[in-house]
């Protein structure tokens, strides 16, 4: 190999390097550039057509080029008394409502979603005008055609909001139906949260025949349509509400499911975590046709917010029907106005609750004397219901005629312990769902360390004092000779009330303590008045 043919290889080499680094390889980068630019152009006018074919009805002519390009999503917030509430550009939905608690702000929207009350989120809105209360956004969905949605809210609580399409076109144009949505999932405050994937429910209100008060329907994934038209729709949990009042429009259909909106612990843990899942729901409305130079407008009213038994009782719509009293509901009602103006006289709710309880108990004295004095002269004669029992243990016939001699003798009557209870059980299960309910005791102080009635005794003593005053009662109520099953029954069953109540909102357990406590007197009182008689 001669010296000029390794020179001659090697700028032959770098002739082919340079061209391929200078001359080649840009090329081929400025046509990959070229396509993806293209594609890119080409996906945008066709987001363009979807966006708004999506929302105008097919026999509509729509073109690429008069179509609005998609934007990024933007965010809008409104500060008011209440809450701050943030809107998104897609569908002008409630993105974030930031509720201002007299404990701590809350999120009741932290989940993913196009937010409560979004409506066309195909359509990117922008903000066209506002107010300290109101909030108005505009959105193009083609040249000359516009959609306005204004929010306004008020101070007692029912707000307004409206969609307006607006055609400045020559022609007629068919908007498609679309819906208004709600979800995924409500939040609640922190006390409230382990229960409140049970607690939320999308639900609708209708006025039945022959019923005076409208009736509340929980609304499931697969639920047929309601047959009767309903007042107002949307989503609920224990302690708040969001609903959706049409006024002066036709509802379309509705739409539920179950969606993830995270995990949760179960068990405290012990279980593992589980997923967590919020209801997802859409009220729909029929498609309509807006002539050329002119508007149509869809106006609502709505409620965003804490559901306040009192508040409601004064705001029309019903809103009231969205509280559950349980079974018992009339006496429910009875037992929260009671409240009421017992904290009316004192200025706390922890105080009103035991007035409340002591007032039962006067009330019921009669009949828990009556079931106290039964079970201690059921226990008297147990040692003699015993030895008849096993002196007649094969004998059916002679057990049945001597036990009701011995009741005889003794003037017992078995069922005087259980008519007491069943009259008392409907009074203590009213005043149960009242308090389990009530928003009044939501951050309501009590003594100490209790400074929020609606949750749980941070240090727990609550519930185990409760515990102790149910072991003195029940030890006291265990007759001699007593199978042992069953005496270790009573033994571990305040145990379990104890365990049971730890995480129980403390006005309950409060009511549940001083109950226990009064109902121990009246039967140290019995059994002492009993003792001496003998």
């Amino acid at each position: 190999m001669n010296r000029q043919f390794l020179i001659t290889a090697m700028l032959f080499l770098l002739i082919i390097t340079g061209y391929n680094q200078f001359v080649t390889i840009p090329r081929a980068r400025a046509a990959q550039q070229a396509a993806e630019a293209q594609l890119k152009k080409a996906e945008q006018e066709s987001q363009r057509q979807t966006a708004a074919q999506a929302v105008l009805a097919s026999a509509s002519p729509v073109s690429k080029e008069t179509a609005s390009a998609p934007k990024p999503e933007e965010f809008f917030t409104l500060s008011l008394p209440q809450a701050d509430v943030t809107f998104s550009s897609k569908g002008a939905g409630i993105k974030t409502y930031l509720f201002k608690d007299t404990i701590e702000d809350v999120d009741l929207t932290p989940y993913k979603g196009e937010g409560y009350f979004a409506t066309l989120p195909q359509v990117d809105f922008a903000e066209f005008a506002r107010t300290k209360n109101s909030i108005t956004f505009v959105g193009d969905i083609v040249p000359g055609f516009s959609v306005y949605k204004e929010y306004r809210f008020n101070d007692n609580g029912i707000n307004n909001v409206s969609v307006t399409f607006e055609n400045n076109t020559a022609q007629a144009l068919a908007v498609s139906p679309w819906n208004w949505n709600f979800g995924p999932g409500l939040a609640t405050v922190k006390s409230e949260m382990n229960d409140n994937e049970r607690e939320s429910k999308a639900v609708y209100l209708v006025q039945e025949k022959n019923k005076k008060k409208p009736t509340l329907e929980v609304f499931a994934k697969g639920d047929k349509q309601p047959e009767l038209p309903w007042l107002w729709a949307g989503i609920e949990n224990r302690y708040f509400l969001a609903v959706l009042i049409p006024q002066g429009w036709k509802p379309g259909d509705l739409a539920a499911s179950k969606e993830k909106i995270g995990t949760q612990k179960r068990l405290w843990g012990l279980a593992g975590e589980g997923t967590l899942e919020g209801p997802q729901f859409s009220v729909g409305v029929p498609g309509v046709t807006v002539e050329a130079k002119s508007k149509e407008t869809y106006k609502s009213d709505f409620y965003f917010g804490p559901k306040d038994y009192k508040q409601f009782l004064t705001l029309p719509y019903h809103l009231d029907r969205s509280i559950a009293f349980g079974f018992f509901g009339a006496l429910g009602k009875i037992a929260r106005n009671i409240l009421e103006m017992f904290y009316g006289w004192t200025g706390n709710y922890g105080v009103a609750i035991i007035m409340i309880t002591v007032l039962l108990q006067a009330i019921l004295f009669k009949f828990t004397l009556m079931q106290l004095k039964s079970a201690a002269q059921m226990r008297k004669i147990q040692p003699e219901m015993k030895r008849i029992q096993d002196k007649y243990k094969g004998n059916p016939e002679s057990l049945n005629r001597e036990t009701l001699a011995l009741y005889r003798k003794y003037k017992v009557n078995p069922l005087a312990g259980c008519l007491p209870m069943l009259i008392q059980l409907p009074i203590f299960l009213a005043l149960y769902n009242a308090l389990r309910t009530s928003w009044s005791l939501h951050g309501a102080k009590f003594v100490f360390w209790i400074t929020d009635l609606s949750s749980k005794d941070p240090y727990y003593l609550l519930p185990i004092l409760m515990g102790a005053v149910m072991y003195f009662q029940q030890k006291g109520n265990i007759p001699a000779g007593t199978d042992p099953a069953q005496a270790a029954m009573f033994k571990y069953m305040p145990l379990i009330f104890t365990l049971l109540f730890m995480n129980f909102p403390s006005g309950l357990v409060l009511y549940w303590l001083t109950n226990s406590l009064l109902t121990f007197g009246i039967q140290t009182f019995v059994n002492k008045k009993i003792a001496k008689a003998n």
